[in-house]
């Protein structure tokens, strides 16, 4: 699992890059925002771990979190050394996400599945697994292999329309119908992780218990038993509950489809741009299911097929995470601070509109700084020139602010909302993103 220092470059360099396209679309040719953008722009930082997080998640018996932090802007980016290898995190969230799975796979590891056949069976996928690992491995070789994918935008309507497409991080059909795919569910929940969690080790384990138990080499209560809980002291969980997380998980895939699709167009979204967006390969059936769940929580907003049109614009799963999240912060928002009117264009994201006329964008950065994106996309709205004249403007993130971001956001005159994951999320609800 560890990896070179070219390759962890190489692989921050994407993710960074996947969260400024969405903000390319934001910037605007004028006076004022050349202005703000050359007036000392902080485009990159390095924090300290100790300063953002509690003793208890920066080290245990099974792993230590590097003290550097490289934040990029919006997004703070860890590094986790484990009994099982090293292990990146890309946000706060996905930092808690993951060091709970790595509590769950040391769980895993000591359950004893003792069968020569399940042993076969898993071998038959290893194949598999070690393709998927390249990605992690030579990232700019398999990218360039992978460019070729291209092509299958260009395949015939008969070819793709109607039919759902299985994922990287889903069981095999076979697996789903013989009944083996529910085996892992069940796993999954007594552990508190999700069945489409991108976690090579985490999966690894699951099939392995999953099989084990389907031939019938253990029982799901002594899975049960290896935990204390459904999701140990790091449980990140999120989005909409912990309950919808455990639907997802046994819940099959295809049927999921199925219900989101219904749910989109009960919403008298566009068949056609439902069918788009739910073949979208870059988002997994649970942040389908999140995300099309927090659209339906959002009764009576105007324009909620903004978010599914958002969505078709992203080309990794990244961005379907970001955009995801940024649904349900939205979603949060309508429930738990001010009802929503209805969405409107962002450049490439939106922003929702209360009945005061007041602009909300919501957003799910650790730490913003004055990068010029940053500057670009605070100036869209308030531009004299604008067409759009909000009431006000909120903005919501679940981090911090730099002081310089805080001071020029402010002078623009935006309502800073930092930490806004208690207030977003209150009322029964959870962190805003699922254990993918």
């Amino acid at each position: 699992m560890a990896n070179t220092e070219k390759a962890q470059g190489e692989r921050k360099w994407r993710r960074w890059s996947v969260l400024a396209l969405l903000f390319v679309g934001l910037a605007i040719e004028n006076q004022q925002a050349v202005a703000l953008t050359q007036e000392g722009l902080e485009e990159k930082t390095v924090l300290q771990a100790s300063s953002l997080l509690g003793s208890e998640l920066r080290k245990s018996p099974l792993y230590k979190v590097d003290e550097e932090v490289v934040n990029d802007g919006l997004l703070n980016h860890y590094t986790v050394r484990s009994a099982f290898g090293v292990f990146e995190a890309d946000s706060d969230l996905r930092l808690k996400q993951l060091l709970h799975e790595i509590q769950a796979i040391a769980a895993m590891k000591k359950i004893e599945t003792g069968s020569t056949a399940v042993e076969s069976v898993v071998q038959s996928g290893k194949n598999v697994a070690e393709g998927i690992t390249n990605l992690v491995r030579q990232p700019q070789e398999t990218a360039e292999g992978a460019a070729a994918g291209v092509s299958s935008l260009f395949n015939r309507a008969a070819e793709t329309i109607g039919r759902r497409k299985t994922t990287e991080t889903e069981d095999p059909k076979v697996e789903q119908i013989i009944g083996k795919s529910k085996s892992k569910g069940d796993i999954a929940n007594r552990f508190g992780v999700s069945v489409y969690s991108r976690n090579l080790l985490l999966q690894a384990e699951l099939e392995r218990l999953a099989w084990a138990d389907y031939l019938g080499g253990i029982g799901v209560g002594l899975a049960q038993s290896a935990v204390a809980g459904p999701a140990g002291a790091f449980l990140t969980a999120t989005s909409t509950s912990r309950l919808l997380n455990e639907v997802i998980n046994n819940t099959p895939a295809s049927q999921l489809w199925v219900e989101n699709k219904n749910k989109l167009e009960a919403m008298r979204i566009d068949p056609d741009t439902v069918q788009l967006y739910l073949n979208n390969p870059s988002f997994s059936p649970a942040l389908h299911t999140v995300m099309v769940e927090s659209m339906r929580e959002m009764k009576g907003v105007a324009n909620r097929a903004l978010f599914v049109k958002i969505a078709l614009q992203a080309g990794s799963y990244e961005m379907a995470d970001v955009i995801t999240t940024m649904t349900t912060m939205l979603a949060g928002y309508h429930a738990n601070v001010e009802p929503l009117q209805g969405v409107a264009p962002f450049g490439r994201l939106l922003y929702g509109e209360t009945a005061k006329g007041v602009a909300v964008v919501a957003f799910p950065a650790d730490h913003v700084l004055w990068s010029g994106k940053v500057a670009n996309a605070a100036t869209w709205l308030s531009e004299p020139g604008s067409k759009v004249k909000p009431a006000g403007m909120q903005l919501w993130i679940l981090g911090e602010f730099s002081d310089k971001a805080r001071s020029k956001l402010q002078a623009l005159g935006w309502e800073l909302h930092p930490k806004a994951q208690s207030k977003l999320f209150s009322a029964g609800r959870e962190k805003p993103s699922l254990n993918n």
